[in-house]
């Protein structure tokens, strides 16, 4: 972790850009202009990969556009790949429950933006595991008042759920 990367805390909905690092303190400047401080152990560097899909994906795609954005084919909702592999390369030392940690901070990450950004529909790559994910992530959606239902199986098999607003 160093100035200028991109953190989020592990255990609630702050992101940021890191301003300094000191012995056990990070630094960093939230979205919304505020200067926050966490002990180190509590944030995670973060890859852009959630604006990366935002900047890409769009609500009203413009036409004549030959660019390939990240989005289900049929329409043009924006997709989240929660694969930890995605969200953190350099995972294998991590238990099962800090992968699963990541991903559900990532999950309310998209949340949080999809709404501020009202995009009325996304979609949550899961993958196909024993189903703990996908019921956390159900859980996390009734949370917030969503509907969901599962993703179009011709483009994603069993894995991923389409969130509506």
């Amino acid at each position: 972790m160093k100035p200028g990367d991109r953190v989020a805390a592990i255990d609630d909905d702050l992101e940021g850009i890191v301003e300094k690092i000191d012995t056990q303190i990070v630094y960093f400047i939230t979205d919304e202009g505020l200067t926050m401080q966490l002990p180190v152990d509590k944030v995670m560097v973060i890859d852009n990969f959630l604006d990366e899909n935002l900047k890409q994906a769009s609500i009203r795609p413009k036409e004549n556009s030959s660019k390939k954005t990240p989005r289900s084919k049929s329409t043009n909702r924006p997709v989240f790949d929660l694969h930890i592999e995605k969200l953190q390369p350099k995972h294998r030392h991590l238990s099962p429950t800090q992968k699963l940690e990541i991903q559900l901070n990532e999950v309310r990450r998209i949340i949080h933006k999809m709404k501020r950004k009202h995009y009325p529909e996304f979609v949550l790559i899961h993958g196909e595991g024993k189903g703990v994910l996908k019921r956390e992530i159900e859980k996390i959606l009734r949370q917030n008042n969503l509907k969901y239902t599962d993703a179009s199986y011709r483009e994603f098999g069993n894995g991923a759920v389409l969130v509506i607003k």
